[in-house]
């Protein structure tokens, strides 16, 4: 009897896989490129790392991780002159606000559609400072100044942030740390008990047409400032503070 040679042995088998499944080809290398990698959260037991857990969380819109990564006392601090903090001038953003205002923008549920894509980039080195803010002890204490390059699009605006933040944080066992998440006082664990805005704001920027328009006027939104030529087209630019108070909402 003549034997098969392998590779037409094997014919049969490739013919019954591709029935079985369908229109799937297991040697269809296009496959390949639709496999996605995922990348884990970083951890934040260092003042760098709790921002680049910071930095992740925007991008993957991780509203369950954000929630572990402020102080009980944190505050943020809008930028000079921007007019978005006219609206929070009674009641600052505390780490309840800011996290309403990342549950509407990351997941839903606000006057506002949420982000369908959020790109964040900060600088690719952070590099922690002594805290300069009075009474903080540098071991406990630190500052990360970061650039930012902030895209976020939803299905009615896209929006464009840049300019600069400003971090303090804390280590894990001089912060105070939020009852409900259980954590306990820990020198490994670093957290954001400040943040201040310092992205770009002022008069003269692209203000675009319609509705949003009209929260510019009301002091919901503060445009910012082009270097380049006025714009009337999407992504409007505005302070990382005009976006919180959109999405307070």
């Amino acid at each position: 009897m003549t034997r098969l040679p392998q590779r037409m042995r094997l014919v049969p088998l490739v013919v019954l896989l591709l029935g079985l499944s369908g229109c799937f080809n297991p040697f269809d290398p296009r496959i390949a490129t639709t496999i996605g990698v995922y990348v884990p959260p970083p951890e934040p037991n260092t003042p760098q790392g709790v921002i680049r857990l910071f930095e992740w969380c925007w991008n993957n819109r991780d509203i369950a991780l954000y929630k572990e990564i402020f102080t009980a006392d944190f505050r943020f601090e809008f930028s000079l002159g921007d007019s978005a903090g006219n609206t929070f001038r009674e009641h600052p953003v505390d780490r309840e606000t800011e996290l309403t205002i990342a549950q509407n923008l990351f997941v839903g549920g606000g006057a506002e559609p949420p982000a369908s894509s959020i790109v964040l980039h900060l600088d690719p080195t952070l590099r922690p400072l002594s805290d300069s803010r009075p009474g903080k002890n540098p071991k406990w204490h630190k500052e990360i100044v970061t650039s930012v390059d902030l895209t976020i699009k939803t299905e009615a605006q896209e929006f464009r942030i840049m300019g600069n933040a400003r971090f303090f944080v804390v280590r894990g066992d001089s912060a105070l740390i939020p009852k409900e998440l259980g954590f306990k006082p820990d020198t490994t664990r670093w957290y954001i008990d400040q943040w201040n805005d310092e992205t770009l704001t002022g008069l003269g920027g692209a203000v675009a047409p319609g509705d949003m328009a009209a929260r510019v006027s009301r002091g919901a939104v503060a445009p910012v400032r082009r270097t380049g030529p006025r714009s009337l087209e999407p992504p409007w630019d505005i302070s990382w503070g005009g976006l919180k108070a959109l999405y307070s909402r």
